[in-house]
């Protein structure tokens, strides 16, 4: 049930189950005026918003690494409202070879390892987004 081609662009959907790191990521990208960000404390809280909503793209937490890596294989397999081929980056504490090949495999584009800096969070939705890197600016960078 793949959203259609052409389909208007959604907002960009982030799993992340710390709210707090969450809630920081959605706000600076507010404050930024970057595209909408909508956030999901739980894969599976974010399995039901993939069902409701077409998204343009995806930040996902593996610290649920099973059920999150399921929401990846059923969101390319066109079983959400999103298309199946929308951008998606992931957030780990640790990858491995098998971890990266998996993700690989998913057509993952960007890996980044915790901790990390809340402007490289920003500089990928701007990525996802298809926004050109120097369009979006972060303080500090």
């Amino acid at each position: 049930m793949s959203a259609l081609p052409g389909a208007p662009k959604g907002d960009i959907l982030i799993v992340e189950q710390a709210a707090m790191v969450g809630g920081i990521i959605v706000s600076t990208a507010r404050q930024l005026r970057l595209p909408g960000v909508r956030l999901a404390t739980s894969t599976r809280a974010a399995q039901l918003l993939l069902e409701q909503h077409v998204f343009s793209a995806l930040i996902v937490s593996l610290n649920e690494e099973g059920p999150a890596l399921e929401m990846i294989q059923n969101l390319r397999g066109g079983k959400y409202r999103t298309r199946a081929d929308v951008p998606i980056a992931v957030t780990a504490t640790a990858c491995g070879v098998e971890l990266a090949q998996s993700l690989r495999g998913h057509f993952v584009r960007r890996i980044l390892l915790k901790p990390f800096k809340v402007r490289d969070v920003i500089l990928t939705i701007g990525m996802l987004d298809g926004q050109p890197t120097a369009a979006v600016s972060v303080a500090g960078a």
